[in-house]
């Protein structure tokens, strides 16, 4: 009879033990999620335009995936549908995908300030009619920036950012095309 009690005792313990785990882990999605979805517009003049550089407008789509790596880090893929209007050239027209790290050093009661950086790569319509871009159509894109998160409501977030755009040829030498990005999206 005694080993019977203590059967019962280790089972109303681990029952227990069970129930505790599984409350915590449902008390856990009150925490920030770490997958959010987002998209960005873009818009932004080239930054070499007092160089004697044709006049030039960024317009672009940026669907994004953001993955919270730590509380002041998240990595994200990037969609890049990028429209380049180059006065007195061909336009380009830029569909890939970038990577980025964020960095948040300061955060106060609904923003968060962050830093980023990233690369990319995607398919362009150069083919040697934009003399700024290689002849090949491939399109290396690197970037770095400031921006902040504004809360909107629980999980809704408004992005404002600035980048400074690089974008050229990886396999050709080419001067590549400079600009300076405005950002405005929203996360969830």
């Amino acid at each position: 009879m005694n080993w019977s009690l203590e059967k019962r005792q280790n089972g109303i313990i681990i029952l227990t033990i069970l129930i505790i785990l599984l409350a915590v882990s449902l008390s856990y999605g009150e925490e920030e999620r770490k997958l959010k979805w987002g998209f960005s517009l873009l818009a932004g003049p080239n930054a070499d335009f007092i160089h004697g550089r044709p006049t030039l407008t960024q317009l672009a789509f940026l669907p994004r995936i953001q993955y919270s790596l730590h509380r002041n880090w998240d990595f994200e893929f990037e969609g890049n549908f990028s429209y380049y209007g180059i006065k007195h050239e061909k336009n380009l027209y830029v569909l890939g995908v970038n990577t980025n790290i964020l960095f948040r050093p300061l955060e106060g009661k609904g923003w968060k300030w962050f830093l980023i950086g990233g690369v990319g790569a995607g398919y362009n319509n150069s083919n040697g009619g934009i003399r700024y871009i290689g002849k090949s159509h491939v399109a290396g894109i690197l970037h770095i920036g400031t921006g902040m998160n504004v809360s909107l409501r629980k999980r809704y977030l408004l992005r404002g950012e600035y980048r400074l755009e690089h974008i050229s040829d990886p396999f050709n030498h080419d001067e590549g095309i400079n600009t300076h990005c405005f950002l405005i999206g929203i996360s969830y």
